[in-house]
């Protein structure tokens, strides 16, 4: 088994110990799937169709293709970025499955568009109005677009069916949850809608575009960019076999491609200017006088974190995603400068998890496996593309309150898992 070709929400089963074996997990994984209902209103409701996108292009990485959208036509796309393609186009590229599946009756529905009456328990239904967000209980959007918001939603609806599928939440599917980008403290009957703003985007470097960094760049490519922006991206990787299972712009006609030249391809078609920096991220970088001093991290790894506060940026926005079967749905941001440094708070390499104990890993080893290949595998991250783009509308909304000139929340925790329980703290 080549740990670079193993489904990163596979993993999650490997690893629980829910499969007793690599092919148990995987194919348990082959059988979870969604349907997605398109109400009438879809068509003409641009902050639905960012919703949609983001589901379908979530769930269908997610699920390994098996998503079934049912709607009345094949929808002529004017969500930005996508005005004039076909609904079908885009399911084909993100790898959805044209076959109806005889177990689809079984999958969790996620239900898109403007509803007479809330459906708790029947369907998950995502939305979004202004800055905030949720799943179910809202029937009517009253704020303006604002693109991080809806892409947020896609996310979350993603992660309630997916743990509808899994079982390992009762409450999922039967709740209504609202969260605010404006004030992440606010939930619920508090979480505040936020003004109508201009939310173009400005010079930023994006330093990682793997699973965080494809999602700021989804994220990015409904908005636009303000005049003579330039985005910097930056990373040394190439797409690999299991890149498509978690990262929204890479498809597995992409593989041995650098990551940089993807996302500048998207970016570009989308009205941006990029620059491209393929070098490791390191205590020598410094930023040069004429460069955008503000950076969106999407990196999972501590020596570049723990420098990232000397290269001369003004403003960080840091993203860290749990990686193990327990917390893959934690979300964590950072703003530097900030109330700890960098260089304190990873100061240690993360130690890697004791999963090689598990079923599936000894079955492998028991049938002859090399040990290293296995530990390979076994300390592979967990990843799912709907976390990393609920992580991505965060960020994004606070680089718009940044460029706003509010003050900054310092950390953001959450999990969506209980995303009601979400804590941040201001700068």
């Amino acid at each position: 088994m080549n740990a670079d070709s193993f489904h990163r929400l596979a993993k999650v089963l490997a690893d629980s110990g829910e499969a007793e074996t690599i092919e148990d997990a995987q194919a348990t994984l082959s059988s979870y799937g969604v349907r997605i209902l398109l109400n009438p209103s879809f068509e003409g409701d641009v902050a639905a169709q960012i919703i949609a996108l983001t589901v379908i292009n979530c769930a269908s990485r997610s699920f390994m293709g098996n998503v079934k959208i049912e709607t009345s036509c094949d929808t002529v796309l004017t969500a930005p970025g996508f005005a004039g393609s076909r609904l079908s186009d885009f399911s084909g590229w993100v790898g959805v499955n044209p076959k109806l599946d005889e177990q689809a009756h079984q999958w969790p529905v996620i239900e898109i568009g403007a509803l007479s009456s809330p459906l708790i328990g029947e369907a998950i239904h995502p939305w979004a109005d202004g800055w905030i967000f949720g799943i179910n209980g809202q029937t009517k959007v009253q704020g303006a677009l604002f693109p991080p918001a809806c892409v947020a939603a896609g996310g979350l609806a993603v992660s309630e069916a997916f743990s509808i599928l899994r079982r390992d939440n009762p409450y999922a599917g039967r709740r209504a949850l609202m969260l605010s980008l404006w004030d992440p403290r606010k939930v619920g009957r508090t979480a505040e809608v936020g003004p109508v703003v201009d939310s173009e985007v400005p010079s930023i470097w994006l330093i990682g575009l793997g699973h965080l960094g494809q999602a700021y760049a989804w994220t990015i490519g409904f908005m636009s960019p303000t005049h003579d922006a330039t985005l910097f991206l930056q990373d040394v990787d190439d797409i690999t076999s299991s890149t498509p299972s978690t990262s929204v712009l890479s498809t597995s006609n992409l593989i041995q491609h650098r990551k940089t030249r993807i996302v500048a391809a998207w970016l570009e078609a989308r009205g941006y200017r990029t620059a491209l920096v393929e070098r490791q991220f390191d205590q020598f970088q410094r930023i040069g006088a004429t460069e955008p001093r503000v950076a969106l991290f999407g990196v999972d790894n501590p020596a570049a974190r723990r420098v990232f506060e000397g290269a001369g940026f003004s403003h960080i926005i840091d993203a860290g995603l749990g990686s193990g079967y327990r917390d893959f749905k934690a979300i964590r941001i950072r703003t530097f400068p900030g109330p700890s440094r960098a260089a304190d708070l990873w100061a240690a390499n993360a130690d890697a998890p004791d999963i090689v104990k598990a079923p599936a890993y000894k079955a492998l080893l028991a049938s002859g496996a090399d040990p290293c290949g296995v530990t390979t595998l076994a300390t592979r991250s967990v990843g799912a593309p709907f976390v990393g783009c609920v992580g991505a509308g965060y960020v994004i909304a606070a680089l718009i309150r940044r460029k706003l000139g509010l003050d900054s929340f310092a950390v953001i925790d959450l999990n969506l898992r209980d995303p009601a329980a979400c804590d941040a703290l201001l700068a």
